[in-house]
């Protein structure tokens, strides 16, 4: 950004709760539905922003009740970074304050988010389908439905079942989609042993990359099994550390960096950990956590941003989890069409938030504005 965004004068938040379609499963368990807090920003002059804090509390992300204490405790002191020191709840609401004020300033600015963090941001992105556990003959209409509706690349959840039956379901996908790409995320299932022993069995399957096979705390391991796996490997919940994300960045430990900004605490600084991974060689990718649309709406821009620097090097993102979810908070959810999300002109993120579908997830009231 070329010069400082307008500071906000005034914060409010409202909790909702989205309902998934279906429940969906992977290795740190099941989830029905996805709660987070919507925080809204004003500046003096009238211009609006907006932000969203949704904690994935299997991942260690905290929960909504960690976001709201937060808020009741700092109110506008959020503003201020040094006043949120590191807890659960942390994470999730550094990006709702990071993506509201660069919602805010984008609108001051007539500019989207995207054409603020860099010079000439793509102007689409391609991204994956997001497919749970489940029956091979399950996961194979999934899958075909996915590829019926424009998906060139297919992520699948491993870790939720025996490693023969979970090669049969690879296996199955394979086969009924010759030409699609498969990634796998076993969102640190394994041990050492059995992730060597997973790589091994998904060799014949063609698989493009495996996320995570290990627990964020086996970073040795998650480095062997980089090192010696034929093939590659992606540091996701790894990420969310500090300490261990250096340690991943400095070592080149992964081949893949998976950049999820609720998890790292907003655009901007997932936005420097993808350019600094950019630079040592790795491939970095954007995805949610089945935010609602405004998180979604966020990571589209981050995944433009980074389109400037890794460019001639077009990579699918995980966007599509909005396709999941059975409400939101936008009058219609933000999703792909034939595999690509499109990046809008308009200013800011380029949404707005619909009251009436607000109203039909929310858990409480707007609270009273904040002011500075």
């Amino acid at each position: 950004m070329t010069k400082p965004p307008p500071h906000p004068t005034a914060l409010r938040w409202r909790p909702f709760r989205l309902p998934l379609r279906a429940r969906f499963e992977a290795a740190h368990g099941a989830t029905a539905s996805r709660d987070g807090v919507l925080i809204e920003v004003r500046d003096a002059g009238g211009h609006t922003g907006i932000g969203e804090a949704s904690p994935y509390p299997s991942l260690g992300g905290g929960t909504v009740d960690d976001v709201l204490t937060l808020l009741a405790r700092h109110g506008f002191a959020v503003f201020e970074g040094g006043e949120l020191s590191g807890g659960t709840g942390v994470e999730a609401l550094r990006c709702a304050v990071d993506v509201a004020t660069l919602d805010l300033a984008g609108r001051v600015a007539g500019r989207p988010v995207a054409a603020l963090l860099s010079g000439a941001p793509a102007a689409s992105i391609a991204v994956n389908a997001v497919i749970g556990g489940g029956t091979p003959e399950e996961v194979v209409g999934y899958a075909l439905d996915a590829v019926r509706a424009g998906y060139r690349v297919l992520k699948l959840k491993v870790g939720v079942a025996s490693l023969a039956e979970e090669v049969r379901r690879i296996a199955a996908v394979r086969a009924a989609c010759p030409d699609a790409a498969i990634r796998l995320d076993a969102n640190g299932a394994w041990d050492e042993a059995a992730a060597r022993e997973a790589v091994e069995a998904f060799v014949p399957c063609r698989i493009e990359w495996l996320e995570q096979p290990v627990p964020p705390s086996e970073f040795e391991a998650f480095a062997r099994l980089n090192a010696a796996s034929p093939v590659r490997i992606g540091a996701d919940e790894s990420l969310t550390d500090p300490v261990l994300r250096e340690w991943i960045l400095e070592r080149r430990a992964a081949s893949v960096v998976v950049l999820k900004p609720m998890m790292l605490g907003g655009v901007r600084a997932a936005l420097d950990v993808g350019r600094r991974a950019i630079d040592r060689g790795m491939t970095v990718v954007v995805t949610t956590t089945f935010d609602s649309s405004v998180g979604t709406a966020a990571a589209l821009h981050l995944a433009a941003a980074l389109g400037e620097v890794a460019p001639g090097t077009p990579v699918a993102h995980g966007l599509s989890t909005g396709e999941h979810l059975g409400g939101d908070v936008v009058e219609e959810a933000f999703v792909p069409v034939d595999g690509r999300m499109a990046l809008s002109a308009a200013p800011g993120l380029g949404i707005d938030v619909d009251e009436d579908a607000l109203d039909a997830v929310a858990t409480a009231s707007w609270s009273d504005w904040v002011r500075a």
